[in-house]
Order: structure tokens, then C-alpha cells, then sequence
């Protein structure tokens, strides 16, 4: 396994990042930055609405990424299941995303069901086209290594965005004819619709010659789309410890930053360690996934996810023993975030791992459906992660315009770092239970692309 190479063209890896993640990151980018403003400042939703609003989103990604999985291996399509979705859901994500920022003159009540549907539409198509660009890297690889570079492609290509969304996202917010209206959001985010759609188009066009002859003989034999109950029974094995450790592992970033704002504010007492942090730990996962590919090589995925999440742990001990001085604090989070990368990416490996051994024994595989077990991992770590930080506040008697005294502060210290660290070692802990042969899956398909 060590002496594997990628087997895919520079340009195939470049098409594959351009057309699949990178599009849908504007989606991240403008909900991460104006889904709130947007709520109170332009429809009028209350402060309370909007919250209860934001929290239903997060369940609705949830669930929406759980039915993704389901509906793209339900449906056998001859042109090619996985490429066929990737169109599909790329069109309706290109025509729901702009929706969801659509300025309604409606009653407040009426606008509250209407943006419900718009949201989980845009999520519905934004995790069918997640779950199908993740699927149909089973088909386009060869060996492992081609497996680990196309993840990575796609997590690069979510941080390229990030750069491209910095140079041109105010400037289109700015510039187009709906700024300062009640459309300004609507204008920049029907041009990012347009570059969805036409992402969708490239990668569709890319994978119709590796969807083609790309199943076993098992797979050909009993071709048909797959029953709910089918794609259930493979959650089992392997799949059970992979879900649940992915899960807590999400929960451990999605909690950490739920409380930066008020770490930062109350305990550090300089609002601007959260963009210093947030800067810092870009370029130590940019770093992070820079290295994964060799990570991934010297070792197991099983081992290098264990050992990482582990080391992350460690981190997040130390800030809770020493967090209060910045310095220390901005270097821990790097640290997680840095050995926290090649976790994250080597997730959706795994999930494509696991479909291997299916195939490799004789099972039909269910890949999208395992796909969205990865996706669904983490975003119900992240609706956990929501939960608990809003605990936690209340737990140390925070409420708006209160004093925050050193009893307070010792104790946000700890539970912003000793609640990660405790979901990181459950991470590692359930993931000893993960049995996949990553060594009999690599002969075997080097067998099967030799005939």
C-alpha cells in the first residue's frame, strides 16, 4: 500500500475539484455569513425566530443528508447513477440556493413556511450533490491513492472557494444591481447559481466514462436500484463504530466554535482572537490536508483517524489547564485543527472502504447511501455540538449584559476545552471497534483492474 500512486491525469483531478466542491462552497460561504442577517435585517424575523429558524436549518441538513444517500441508490440510471444526481441535484441547487435569499413582501408567518421549503429544498440538492460527488469517486479510482487525492481535491477545492468568495464576494454584493436593496442577497447568490449549475454540467460530463465499466461482476449481475431496506441492512459491521465515532468528532469542532465568540470576549477579553484563531487554523488545515495524502500512505485510515483524534484531545487538555493565555490558545487550536484535518478528510475514504468490503464479499454496496452515513455523521455532531453549547451557557449562568466573573470564566475554560477533548477520545475509543481489511481490499481491486 505504501508504494501505491495515483493513477488519475492532472486534469481529471482539476475538473473533479472545479466542478463538485468548489461551486458548492459559495453555498457555505453566504449561508456562514448572511443566513442570520438576513433573517432579522431583511425579512424582519425576531431575534427569538431567527434562532429557532437556525436551529430547524441544522436539523433539516441533518435529515435531508440522511435521505440524500437513500435517493440517489434508489434509482438505477443507465447514463450513470452517481453523474446523473450530480446534474440533477446541481440544476436544483443552482435554481433553490438563490431562493432561500429571495426577498417575499408576504406576512411574517406565511414567509416563515415559504422559507422553511426554499431551505429544505436547497438542502435536500446541496446533499444529494455532496453525496454523489463523494460516491462516484469509487468509479474514478483505481487503488487507494486515488481514493485519498480525490478527497483531498475535494476539500481543497471547499478552501479555494473560501479564497475566491474573499476576493469577489463583496464586490458582488456591492456592485450588482441589487445592492442596497431588499434583493442584495438574492442578486449574488443567483450568480453563484449559475456557476453551480454549471459545475454541476463539467463533472457530469467527466465521470460518464468511469461510471460505465466500472462495476464488478457482483455488482453487474444484480444491478437494479436498491430498497430503503437493502441500504439499511448495511449499516452494520463496520459502519456502526465509523458513524458513531465521526460523530462525536464533528461535535468537537461544531461545539468548540459555538462558544469562540463568547471565549473570546469574556475570558481572553479581545474579540479579536476569534479571527486571528479562525486565520491561524485555515493555514494549519490548509497544511493539514497538504500532508494527508502521505499521512494516509505511512499508515492505516483507521490508525491515523485514531492517532489524531487523540492528539487533539491532548491540545484540548492543555487549553483547559492553560487556555487563558492567548497565545496558548490560538497554538492548541492550531494543533487540533492541523492533525484534525486528515481525519476529516479520510471520512468519506473510509465510507468508500467499507463499500469495498461489501463488494469484495459478494454484497451489492449501497455507496451514496454510505456517503450520506459520513455527511449525516457530521452534521448530527454538529446539531449535538449546538445543543451543548447553548448548555453550557446556561449552565455557568450566562444571559445578555451579564457580569462575567472569575468563577464564571474558569468555568467556560473548562467546558470549552474538557467537552471537546472528552468527545475526541470517544472518537478514538469506538473507532477500535472499526474492522475493514484496507490491505485485502488494495490486492483486490488491483486484481479487478487487471481484468
Amino acid at each position: 500500500m505504501a508504494k501505491e500512486k495515483s493513477t488519475l491525469k492532472f486534469g481529471t483531478i482539476l475538473t473533479y475539484g472545479l466542478g463538485g466542491m468548489f461551486p458548492l462552497g459559495f453555498v457555505l460561504c453566504v449561508a456562514g455569513y448572511y443566513l442570520n442577517i438576513f433573517m432579522t435585517d431583511i425579512v424582519g424575523f425576531s431575534a427569538t425566530v431567527a434562532a429557532v429558524l437556525y436551529t430547524a436549518i441544522q436539523i433539516i441538513k441533518m435529515v435531508t443528508m440522511a435521505m440524500s444517500g437513500a435517493i440517489v441508490d434508489k434509482f438505477d440510471i443507465k447514463a450513470g447513477k452517481y453523474r446523473t444526481w450530480i446534474l440533477i441535484s446541481g440544476i436544483a441547487l443552482g435554481v433553490s440556493f438563490p431562493l432561500c435569499f429571495l426577498y417575499l413582501n408576504i406576512p411574517t408567518q406565511t414567509y416563515m413556511i415559504v422559507f422553511v421549503l426554499f431551505y429544505v429544498l436547497q438542502s435536500l440538492a446541496y446533499n444529494v450533490s455532496w453525496t454523489a460527488q463523494h460516491a462516484v469517486i469509487a468509479p474514478m479510482s483505481k487503488n487507494s491513492a486515488d481514493v485519498v487525492l480525490l478527497n483531498t481535491v475535494s476539500q481543497f477545492a471547499g478552501l479555494f472557494t473560501s479564497v475566491v468568495y474573499m476576493i469577489i464576494g463583496n464586490v458582488l454584493l456591492n456592485k450588482l444591481p441589487t445592492a442596497g436593496t431588499k434583493q442584495m442577497y438574492f442578486g449574488p447568490c443567483a450568480v453563484y447559481g449559475v456557476i453551480i449549475i454549471l459545475g454541476s454540467i463539467l463533472l457530469y460530463s467527466l465521470c460518464g466514462k468511469y461510471e460505465k465499466n466500472a462495476a464488478s461482476d457482483v455488482v453487474k449481475e444484480k444491478k437494479k436500484g436498491m430498497s430503503l431496506g437493502e441500504m439499511l441492512k448495511s449499516f452494520k459491521g463496520p459502519a456502526i463504530p465509523f458513524f458513531c465515532s465521526f460523530t462525536f468528532a464533528a461535535a468537537t469542532t461544531g461545539f468548540f466554535n459555538a462558544l469562540l465568540a463568547h471565549f473570546a470576549t469574556y475570558v481572553l477579553e479581545n474579540p479579536n482572537v476569534v479571527n486571528l484563531s479562525l486565520g491561524v487554523t485555515s493555514i494549519a488545515g490548509v497544511l493539514g490536508a497538504i500532508l494527508t495524502p502521505m499521512i494516509a500512505k505511512a499508515s492505516s485510515r483507521k490508525n491515523v483517524h485514531i492517532v489524531c483524534q487523540i492528539i487533539s484531545c491532548i491540545a484540548y487538555v492543555v487549553l483547559a489547564l492553560f487556555g487563558k493565555n492567548q497565545v496558548l490558545f490560538i497554538v492548541m487550536r492550531a494543533v487540533a485543527t492541523f492533525v484534525g484535518m486528515p481525519s476529516t478528510i479520510l471520512m468519506t475514504t473510509m465510507a468508500n472502504d467499507i463499500g469495498d468490503q461489501m463488494e469484495m464479499n459478494g454484497e451489492v454496496p449501497p455507496r451514496a447511501f454510505l456517503q450520506s452515513l459520513a455527511g449525516t455523521a457530521n452534521r448530527a455532531g454538529l446539531v449535538i455540538s449546538a445543543a451543548l453549547g447553548s448548555s453550557v451557557l446556561i449552565a455557568i449562568g450566562y444571559s445578555a449584559g451579564v457580569v462575567f466573573t472569575d468563577a464564571m470564566k474558569t468555568a467556560l475554560t473548562t467546558y470549552i476545552a474538557a467537552l471537546p477533548a472528552g468527545c475526541c477520545a470517544l472518537a478514538a475509543i469506538i473507532m477500535l471497534f472499526y474492522k475493514v481489511d484496507e490491505k485485502k481490499i488494495a490486492q483486490w481491486k488491483d486484481q479487478k483492474n487487471q481484468q
